[in-house]
């Protein structure tokens, strides 16, 4: 690999005979750094429902931030967390094996010893590894495999999003190694819609601030709906709804607040993306940025996460290429997961994926290659239920629950209709849950198929 320069000899324009700077460092079109291999920059945000970007025609807020990486990159817009919950969401991203397989089954899970995650991977493949903010991984600590910036934050974003994001600039500014670098960076935000939920949970008043009811968001079609569902969904989702008695102007208010959490965090990426422009690494970082799980919001009369519906599992993913200028792109037409975030960072950094590994990387789709893509993707869910999704339908299943779901996702966007005892879809489910079944049967758990 060649010699990187330091950021005192970039700013000075003298090493390796570098001209086209500007104060501050900015990167002109002219430059280009020396470099074998990219580097690695993976932000991630938590609890962001899928809808929530202005760049993607959401009025109800702004995120100029997240609207810089629609710009620069492509976003995929059917991408579905791997497992709708914060620590099996993770544990796929960081290991690229299903929940079933990496041993994170749900938040009181551990994730499996003999499992490599990237910072380990990486670490022992050229590149130097670092950490800063939400890790969330029991039985794993983040240090094995990462120079961790921060220490563990607090479980609020609206606390720590801000010492996570200053740790990220002052890493850019100053990494100075021979070596690329993976980053790897977990904010917090929306996530304190939470607990803004739990102090709101029995609300039963009016609108604690008037002079915003001309503000607030619509309530979503679905608002009212009920589909059948399987056993284990239902009991979760009542627990979910719980007593909240939310008149329909006070749901309106939860969005409302819901997308203030959302600018919060699009401040401190603002931060993270304004120190990777004004860097030495401008031109040869790859970005990935995407989300664990979404969030209710409303729709069904629901908030927070682990459930099948697109409200929770959907999700964000934006790739940009290092020293991309033909961005804007939006792919409608590719199912991807979270599956996919080790084998994209693994082929763009020209190292070999982990063994065994369940995604697919995206490459291919982001550099406008002709490929083959896969017919579905599957996320797991509440450790027994299954979704699997195609370009056309999801269905959804749980372990010896008799109960399916099928939608279909082009004319029924908002899952209104559960289309599993139509005669007419028969052939369909048949065919799906055939497809379930192979792709089960390729999991490794407790080392055997």
């Amino acid at each position: 690999m060649s010699a990187r320069i330091t950021r005192r000899e970039f700013l000075k324009g003298t090493a390796l005979g570098v001209s086209g700077l500007a104060l501050g460092g900015r990167v002109f079109a002219d430059v280009q750094l020396p470099t074998t291999k990219p580097n690695l920059l993976f932000i991630h945000t938590d609890q962001q429902h899928f809808e929530a970007i202005s760049g993607l025609g959401n009025k109800c807020l702004r995120t100029p931030n997240m609207d810089r990486l629609l710009a620069r990159g492509t976003a995929f817009t059917q991408s579905y967390s791997a497992d709708p919950v914060c620590c099996p969401a993770r544990a796929c991203w960081f290991t690229g094996r299903a929940a079933s397989e990496n041993g994170m089954l749900s938040n009181n899970h551990k994730l499996n010893q003999g499992m490599p995650d990237l910072g380990q991977w990486f670490k022992t493949r050229g590149y130097r590894t670092f950490y800063t903010g939400k890790w969330h991984m029991p039985g794993r600590a983040n240090e094995s495999g990462f120079t961790v910036l921060t220490s563990n934050p607090s479980h609020l974003g609206q606390h720590t999003d801000g010492v996570v994001s200053k740790s990220a600039y002052a890493f850019l500014h100053s990494y100075a190694d021979d070596k690329p670098f993976f980053l790897s960076v977990g904010l917090l935000q929306p996530h304190d819609c939470c607990y803004w939920i739990t102090s709101h949970d029995e609300y039963k008043g009016g609108l604690p601030y008037p002079a915003i009811k001309d503000d607030l968001p619509p309530l979503p079609p679905n608002f009212h709906c009920n589909v059948k569902e399987p056993k284990v969904l239902a009991d979760h989702l009542a627990k979910i709804r719980g007593k909240r008695e939310w008149t329909d102007e006070f749901w309106r208010y939860y969005i409302w607040s819901y997308y203030r959490h959302v600018e919060m965090v699009d401040a401190q990426l603002g931060r993270i993306l304004d120190a990777l422009e004004d860097s030495q690494f401008a031109k040869d970082t790859l970005i990935v940025f995407t989300v664990d799980h979404g969030d209710g919001l409303a729709r069904r009369k629901l908030v927070t996460k682990w459930f099948t519906y697109d409200e929770a599992i959907r999700v964000p993913m934006i790739v940009c290429l290092p020293g991309s200028s033909g961005g804007g792109k939006l792919d409608k037409e590719h199912v991807v997961s979270g599956l996919d975030v080790a084998p994209t960072l693994c082929d763009f950094a020209g190292v070999e994926a982990p063994p065994d590994i369940r995604g697919r990387s995206l490459r291919p789709l982001l550099e406008g290659r002709s490929q083959d893509w896969r017919e579905f993707v599957v996320s797991e869910c509440n450790i027994s239920g299954r979704m699997l999704r195609t370009p056309e339908y999801k269905l959804v299943a749980y372990k010896d629950d008799p109960v399916i779901q099928l939608f279909d996702m082009r004319a029924d966007p908002w899952e209104m209709n559960n289309l599993a005892e139509d005669a007419h879809h028969a052939g369909t489910v048949t065919d799906l849950q055939k497809r379930l079944a192979e792709w089960e049967g390729r999991l490794i758990v407790n080392g055997e198929r």
